[in-house]
C-alpha cells in the first residue's frame, strides 16, 4: 500500500494557495477598477480637471504610505486567536465595498466645491483608511501561512494570476456595462458597474478569510509556546538601515506605476487616438493573457535563474516595448501597439510575480539578524510603494492629460491631447522600467540569506 507524502512544514495547499489567491481576485475589483477607470469617471462623468483629479490622487497616496506605517505597527501589536493580520483583513472587508460604491457616486446635484469635497473625503477613506489596512493586512498573512521562500513564490504567482484575471475581466465588462448603461458620461453606468464589482469583492475576500488561517499561530499553540512581542524600534531601524527597504519601494513605485497607467491611459488612447474603444479590451485582453502565461512559469525561472537575472531580463523587455509601442501609436500602426502590449504583459508579468515576495525575505532577512520576525512592519514597506506608484501613475495620467488640452465634455479631443496620450501609454511605462532595472541590480538579499544562515 503506497503511503501518502506529507507536506513539508510550513508550505501551503493547492485549496489555500487558491483560496488566497481568491483574496487579491476580490480586492483587485476595488482597487485596479479604481486605478483604471476612477480617473474616466472623475473627468468624463463628474466633469473635473484631469489635473485636479492627479493632484487629489498623488496627494491621497502620500498620506495613504503614511498611514500604512501606522497600520503595520497595528498589526505587529495584534495577538488574537485567529491571527496577527487576518482579524484586520476581515473587519475590513464590508467597509470596502460600500466606501467603493460612494466613491462612485458623486451626486450630480452639487456644485463644483461640494463634488471636490465629495471626492476628497470619500478616495481618502477608501485608500488612506480603509483599503490600506485591508490590503496590508492580506499581504501580511502570506509569510505566516506559507513559512517556506520557495513555497511562497508559488502563492506569490497564483495570486498574480489572479490579480490579472481580475484586470482582465474589469477590462472585458466594464465598457459593457458603461455602454449597456448609457456611456461613461452617465452616471447610472457607473453606479450599476461599482455595484456589480463591490459584490464580487464581497464574495471573493470572504472566501479567502475563511479559507486561509495563520500557521504560525497554529504552530506556537501545538508547542505551547509563546512569542514575545517584538522590539519595534529595533525593527523600524534595522529596517530602515539596510538598503532593502529602499530598493523594495523604488522597484514598487516604478512597477506600481507602469501597472497603474497602462490600463488606465489605455482607455483614453484607444477612444482618442485610434478612435476605437473596443480596441481597449483588445489590448487589456493581450496584455493580461501575455502576462497570465509567463506567470505560470514564474516560479521555475526563479528557482532556475533567480528572481534577480529574471527582473533584470523583464525590465529590458518593459524598456524595449515602450519604445514599440511609441513608434507604432505616432503611425497609427496597430501591429506595433498590439506587439507593444504584448511585450508589456510579458514584462510586467514577473513583476507582478516577485515582488510580493521582497516583503518576506525582507522579514526572513531581518529574523536571521534579529532573531525577531516583523511582519507587519515590513509589509508596509510594500504597501507603501504599491499606494505611492498606483498614486503617482495616476497624477501623471490627470497631469498629462491636462497638459494635452483634454476637455472630458468634448467627443473629438486636439492633436495635442493625442500625443500626450500616446506619451502616457508608452513612454511613461519605458522610463519606470530603466528604474526597475537600475534597482534590481543592486538586490542581492537571496546571497545575504544564504551566508546568514552558514
Amino acid at each position: 500500500m503506497q503511503v501518502k507524502k506529507e507536506r513539508p512544514l510550513g508550505t501551503t495547499s493547492g485549496l489555500e494557495r487558491f483560496m488566497y489567491a481568491l483574496g487579491d481576485l476580490g480586492s483587485n475589483f476595488v482597487w485596479t477598477f479604481c486605478s483604471s477607470f476612477l480617473t474616466l469617471y472623475y473627468t468624463d462623468s463628474v466633469l473635473l480637471s484631469g489635473a485636479v483629479v492627479g493632484t487629489i490622487m498623488l496627494v491621497c497616496r502620500i498620506f495613504d504610505g503614511i498611514s500604512d506605517i501606522f497600520a503595520g505597527i497595528l498589526i505587529e501589536k495584534t495577538q488574537t486567536k485567529r491571527g496577527k493580520a487576518r482579524p484586520w483583513f476581515g473587519v475590513t472587508i464590508i467597509p470596502l465595498v460600500i466606501i467603493q460604491l460612494i466613491v462612485f457616486n458623486v451626486p450630480s446635484a452639487l456644485s463644483v466645491g461640494a463634488k471636490l469635497a465629495w471626492v476628497i473625503v470619500s478616495y481618502f477613506l477608501l485608500t488612506v483608511v480603509v483599503y490600506t489596512i485591508n490590503n496590508l493586512a492580506y499581504h501580511a498573512m502570506l509569510p505566516r501561512f506559507s513559512l517556506v521562500s520557495e513555497d511562497r513564490n508559488k502563492v506569490s504567482s497564483l495570486r498574480g494570476i489572479f490579480s490579472f484575471i481580475a484586470g482582465l475581466v474589469l477590462a472585458i465588462l466594464t465598457p459593457r456595462l458603461l455602454a449597456a448603461g448609457g456611456g461613461e458620461k452617465v452616471q447610472g453606468a457607473w453606479t450599476t458597474v461599482a455595484l456589480v464589482y463591490a459584490v464580487l469583492c464581497l464574495v471573493f475576500e470572504g472566501i479567502c478569510y475563511f479559507g486561509v488561517k495563520e500557521k504560525i499561530s497554529c504552530l506556537d499553540e501545538k508547542t505551547e509556546t509563546k512569542k514575545e512581542t517584538p522590539d519595534l524600534k529595533t525593527g523600524i531601524g534595522a529596517l530602515l538601515r539596510t538598503k532593502y527597504f529602499y530598493i523594495t519601494i523604488l522597484v514598487f513605485v516604478a512597477a506600481f506605476v507602469i501597472n497603474g497607467i497602462f490600463l488606465a491611459a489605455a482607455v483614453f488612447f484607444t477612444r482618442d487616438v485610434f478612435g476605437n474603444a473596443d480596441m481597449y479590451s483588445l489590448i487589456a485582453i493581450i496584455s493580461i493573457l501575455s502576462a497570465v502565461v509567463v506567470m505560470a512559469f514564474a516560479p521555475k525561472l526563479f528557482g532556475k535563474f533567480g528572481k534577480r537575472n529574471v527582473l533584470l531580463v523583464a525590465a529590458v523587455i518593459g524598456i524595449v516595448s515602450g519604445v514599440i509601442g511609441y513608434i507604432g501609436a505616432m503611425g497609427l500602426n496597430a501591429t506595433l501597439v498590439f506587439v507593444s502590449t504584448a511585450l508589456h504583459g510579458v514584462s510586467l508579468a514577473p513583476f507582478v510575480a516577485a515582488i510580493f515576495t521582497f516583503a518576506s525575505d525582507i522579514i526572513e532577512y531581518l529574523e536571521l539578524k534579529l532573531c525577531q520576525r516583523y511582519e507587519g512592519l515590513v509589509t508596509s514597506v510594500s504597501s507603501i510603494g504599491s499606494k505611492v506608484g498606483t498614486g503617482l501613475g495616476s497624477a501623471i495620467l490627470g497631469w498629462g492629460l491636462d497638459i494635452g488640452g483634454y476637455d472630458g465634455k468634448l467627443v473629438t479631443q486636439a492633436a495635442s491631447v493625442l500625443t500626450a496620450e500616446s506619451v502616457l501609454l508608452f513612454i511613461v511605462p519605458a522610463v519606470a522600467s530603466v528604474i526597475c532595472f537600475i534597482a534590481m541590480w543592486f538586490w542581492d538579499i537571496d546571497k545575504k540569506i544564504a551566508e546568514l544562515k552558514k
